[in-house]
């Protein structure tokens, strides 16, 4: 039947645990160097008081002895003499003692001795034998005596090692029961408090951490991590219930929300189907606008071709017969037919401008400009041009349709500015918030912007047509390259101070890489 010691066996597991080991060890050591240290300082003393107690032992013998050894030496007594060497051999700590007569006067001086000399671990006193006589004091020999000190170390070793093995043993013994004590205050509490921190789980409710000890009168240290760790425990369960909540709301936003990208998906996929089926529908009608375009076209040109031929038949033939009234017909049948033609090619090119698909490519806007002013200066030498063309003013556009653009509003200022003695044109571009704005501008006769609404209309004109030429068709055009090249298009002017034609260019469709793009 095994004897069960309380603590016992948390001891063993202290022992055996970092802390014990490293407890234990360092409590032995350090009581280890104290003890020595102790016991050190014992030797030392222990050790000068001996050697005193000898040395006072040899200064008696100065003063007991001396005396009756001269008597007797001078007497030469030689049975006295080795009774009182024996006397001072028996002292303790006395090895060796011997009398040596003078030489002096004397052929054969007497030695007497008792015990073995030492040279080793010995205290040797020699004192001079003196002899008063009437002439004065006389040295008639040498006592010698040595005291061993082998017995002191003797003591002193054998003291040593009870000092040592007793406080050893103290030492152990008091580290076993500091073990203990930190054992069963502190070791076992953190074992428990470690066992519990590993069964932590934050998705289950556990109790609170309590210590399996009797409540102190006041918290100690172990209350305040047990309180710190129940505090923790609750905050974390908060947080985790926390998170859990956001978890299922997030979980539920995800799924309303693919629900919601199936259903944008689905209408994306209806609004793709409804858009391809007006793509057709618009493809389709622009076929037949364009078909109609060209059938209307040329069923007009028949019948002015024919009024045209019968006018001129008529003039060749008749133009004798015919008064300066009907000379007048026949030159207003040949305006009419003239401007009827030039309203169906007008109305063809507005046609063109809004079909077909757009080649878009960088292009030097201010070449084209310079080329159009150029013919413009051959056809008309007589007028003074002073053109302000901005240089390299590149753009990614349809080069096709903005020879029809340019053309137009670079033949505005140029009608418009007939009149005058000097024609100035600028064309350039300008940056405003990031965006580039082109514009063409002219010091020609100008409009009233209260009629700027109707500048983009087709066949609208400001002007009246004996002033200037045209058919009011041409800024209509403009318009509608700029809307294909996703721009807007507007104008600034005032009477007499000519007019600036602005435009943007892909404001809603920011494509502009070179190739080809389709633009409904």
């Amino acid at each position: 039947m095994l004897l069960r010691i309380p603590g016992l066996s948390s001891l063993r597991e202290l022992k055996r645990s970092g802390i014990g080991q490293r407890l234990l060890v360092q409590i032995i050591l350090f009581s280890s160097l104290i003890t020595l240290a102790a016991t050190l300082v014992q030797l030392y003393t222990d050790y000068h008081r001996d050697v005193g107690t000898i040395k006072n032992r040899l200064d008696d013998i100065e003063g007991s002895y001396l005396g009756s050894i001269s008597a007797s030496l001078w007497n030469l007594d030689i049975q006295q003499l080795r009774l009182q060497l024996e006397g001072i051999h028996q002292l303790p700590d006395i090895q060796s003692v011997s009398v040596q007569e003078s030489s002096d006067n004397v052929s054969d001086p007497l030695e007497l001795s008792r015990g073995e000399g030492n040279s080793k671990n010995v205290i040797t006193r020699h004192y001079p034998i003196i002899h008063i006589l009437a002439s004065g004091p006389r040295q008639i020999g040498m006592l010698t005596v040595e005291a061993s000190l082998s017995e002191v170390y003797a003591r002193l070793q054998q003291k040593a090692v009870v000092i040592l093995l007793s406080q050893g043993v103290k030492t152990f013994l008091v580290s076993l029961f500091i073990l203990y004590i930190v054992s069963r205050l502190i070791t076992s509490h953190l074992t428990h408090i470690s066992e519990r921190v590993s069964r932590f789980e934050i998705s289950q409710q556990q109790p609170p951490l309590a210590l399996e000890r009797r409540p102190p009168s006041e918290p100690d240290e172990l209350d305040q991590v047990v309180a710190a760790f129940n505090t923790l425990s609750k905050n974390l369960r908060q947080a985790y219930e926390h998170m859990h909540e956001v978890n299922n709301a997030l979980a539920k936003d995800i799924i309303a929300r693919r629900q919601a990208e199936e259903e944008v998906k689905r209408l994306n996929s209806v609004l793709e189907q409804r858009v391809r089926q007006r793509t057709a529908e618009l493809e389709a009608a622009n076929a037949e606008l364009a078909s109609f375009c060209y059938s209307v076209s040329h069923d007009l040109r028949a019948p002015l071709r024919r009024i045209e031929g019968f006018r001129r038949i008529l003039n060749d033939r008749y133009h004798e017969q015919v008064d300066d009234q009907g000379r007048h017909y026949l030159d207003r049948i040949a305006a009419g037919t003239r401007e009827m033609s030039e309203m169906i090619d007008s109305f063809l090119r507005l046609s063109r401008a809004t079909q077909g698909e757009l080649n878009v490519e960088i292009v030097d806007l201010s070449a084209k400009v310079h080329r159009l002013i150029a013919q413009y200066r051959e056809r008309e030498p007589e007028r003074d041009v002073y053109p302000q063309i901005q240089d390299e003013v590149r753009a990614p556009v349809d080069s096709h349709l903005f020879d029809m653009l340019l053309s137009n509003l670079i033949d505005n200022a140029w009608k418009y500015s007939g009149h005058l003695p000097e024609t100035h044109l600028a064309f350039g571009f300008r940056e405003e918030d990031g965006e580039r704005i082109y514009f063409v501008s002219d010091r020609g006769d100008g409009f009233d912007m209260q009629y700027a609404d109707r500048l983009f209309a087709p066949f609208s004109r400001l002007h009246k047509a004996e002033e200037f030429e045209g058919v009011g068709i041409g800024l209509a055009t403009v318009q509608r390259i700029i809307t294909r090249h996703g721009g807007r298009i507007w104008a600034e002017s005032r009477p007499g101070e000519g007019a600036t034609f602005y435009f943007t260019l892909w404001e809603r469709n920011t494509d502009r890489e070179q190739g080809h793009h389709t633009i409904s």
